[in-house]
């Protein structure tokens, strides 16, 4: 399961979010931010600045919440673990800024796991990004397809959010799946009946560095 910064967290009033990504990205910008979330968690291990890329006009003008998973391999045919996952909510910049920031993240900053030892543990981690779309409200639970969208709640002050991919590696329902995400708030599990409670479903363009037309 995935978090995302506090500095996300309170910029974030109502869920304006991924307001200017209404289309899948080319491969070409695929492959650029895959390339540049390795690249910059290897310049942090290295205790070296990032190095300076050119990122596809798509990348400059794409402003969407985004998120970073890494997951490694103990050793080569084991099954991938989940190593790190931070997202921003919130597109304060474009894509080609985010992206330094979360990988970073996600690499370094996820309270629940160690930092990334260094370039042997890196050489063993895949990385994953998803893109989110604009939030829609949810005003009847039937509007959610676990595994298609991702959910957001909001209730008082306390806020919790599932990637879409979650409920599906997990094969949770739709019950199963706000279940874990009210508990992911910080709350009881049946948190997102009280009236209190604000509800959204998005959906996520998801890659990682095996997707068809990256490599």
């Amino acid at each position: 399961m995935c978090a995302w910064t506090r500095r996300a967290c309170s910029a974030l009033s109502t869920p304006e979010i991924s307001r200017l990504r209404s289309r899948p990205v080319e491969p070409d910008s695929r492959r650029f931010l895959l390339q540049r979330a390795r690249a910059v968690i290897a310049a942090r291990i290295n205790r070296q600045p990032p190095p300076q890329q050119s990122a596809p006009a798509e990348v400059k003008q794409t402003r969407c919440g985004l998120f970073v998973s890494l997951h490694t391999r103990e050793f080569p045919g084991s099954e991938a673990q989940l190593r790190g996952c931070i997202g921003h909510l919130h597109p304060r910049s474009n894509l080609e800024r985010e992206i330094d920031l979360v990988a970073e993240q996600a690499a370094f900053a996820d309270h629940r796991f160690a930092p990334l030892a260094g370039l042997e543990e890196l050489q063993r981690t895949s990385i994953e990004i998803s893109l989110l779309s604009p939030f829609e409200p949810v005003s009847d639970i039937n509007e959610i397809d676990p595994g298609r969208h991702g959910l957001y709640i909001l209730v008082g002050r306390s806020s919790g959010l599932l990637l879409p991919q979650v409920a599906t590696q997990r094969e949770w329902d739709r019950l199963t799946f706000l279940r874990h995400l009210c508990l992911k708030a910080g709350c009881c599990a049946d948190c997102w009946k009280s009236p209190r409670a604000r509800l959204y479903r998005f959906s996520a363009e998801v890659f990682d560095e095996d997707s068809p037309g990256v490599r």
